[in-house]
């Protein structure tokens, strides 16, 4: 079994400032910095330094970003067979600014993360394999994500939808799955209703269940997560750690959770460990240098 993941890739332009400025306000950032990202390059990271044989389903550029792009999932090893070059668009871009408090605002420009279209879909047809877990989010295009979806369910891989960014109205097909895991925000926007603490998390993730989720999650933060099953609705709170920054938190968590389930873990166990692991990831500067091994995660349970 493996981890695979259809995403994006990134590079992150990363400012540190003390207030994200308000619309029309100019703020003075502290610092500035670069780093790999993408919500599927990272998921993909994450998964690989938990533990999981994970292959990477992209597209870069022909440009100077690319090699930036894939530093670390080269280093860790993530399977790379599999992303394009495409010959007009950009590597994808991140502009991220991130709070002293460690919250953060992200403007996503996708490049050629809009190049992905029929022929992954015929790429990832190649490589997955009954049992496996597919790994999806919402930065390429929707067509493309709905395919894979379908594409999943013929052969008999488990699939984990992470609903960013999050998409108003869309399409029932995108429910039909393993694990639906969007944060509160992005859950308000699927349901169109506030969800503002553990209460609202509990009815949104009852909804997403009735609209076909079999395992949803809505996450919280620092407050921790909710999730849903036939079994029940569970409660896990936030782990204590001295949070410095929230960026790629949701995706070590993604990533972690695919890690676990495809290493066997029940689904409880595989939430338990997804939040250890991104907790720690808010512990360090930037999204895919923070990401936690299997070895840190584990010694902390």
């Amino acid at each position: 079994m493996a981890v695979v993941v259809l995403g994006s890739i990134n590079l992150d332009l990363i400012a540190r400032i003390k207030r994200v400025p308000r619309a029309g306000e100019t703020g003075l950032a502290d610092a500035m910095s670069t780093s790999p990202g993408g919500k599927g390059a990272n998921q993909a990271l994450a998964a690989r330094r938990m533990g999981a044989e994970t292959v990477l389903l992209g597209m870069v550029g022909d440009d100077a970003f690319a090699m930036q792009a894939l530093k670390y999932l080269r280093q860790d090893g993530v399977n790379l067979s599999r992303i394009g070059v495409h010959p007009e668009y950009p590597t994808g871009l991140a502009m991220i600014v991130v709070e002293d408090s460690g919250q953060n605002a992200i403007t996503v420009v996708p490049g050629a993360n809009r190049g992905l279209d029929d022929h992954v879909l015929r790429d990832l047809q190649e490589v997955l394999a009954p049992h496996d877990i597919l790994v999806l989010q919402l930065e390429i295009p929707l067509d493309t994500v709905e395919g894979a979806i379908r594409l999943a369910q013929r052969v008999g891989a488990r699939i984990l939808l992470d609903p960013a960014p999050a998409v108003a109205h869309l399409p029932k097909s995108f429910y039909q799955v393993n694990v639906m895991m969007p944060n509160q925000f992005e859950a308000e926007t699927l349901l169109d209703q506030p969800v503002t603490d553990v209460r609202s998390a509990k009815q949104a993730a009852q909804q997403l269940r009735g609209r076909g989720a079999q395992v949803a999650i809505v996450k919280l933060g620092d407050q921790g997560l909710v999730w849903a099953t036939s079994r029940g609705i569970f409660y896990v709170p936030g782990e204590p750690v001295p949070a410095v920054d929230a960026v790629g938190a949701g995706d070590a968590f993604a990533g972690a959770l695919a890690a676990r389930l495809d290493a066997g873990d029940g689904i409880a166990e595989a939430i338990h460990v997804a939040n250890v692991a991104a907790a720690l990831s808010t512990t360090r500067h930037g999204a895919q240098p923070s990401f936690a091994y299997w070895d840190e995660v584990r010694a902390r349970q």
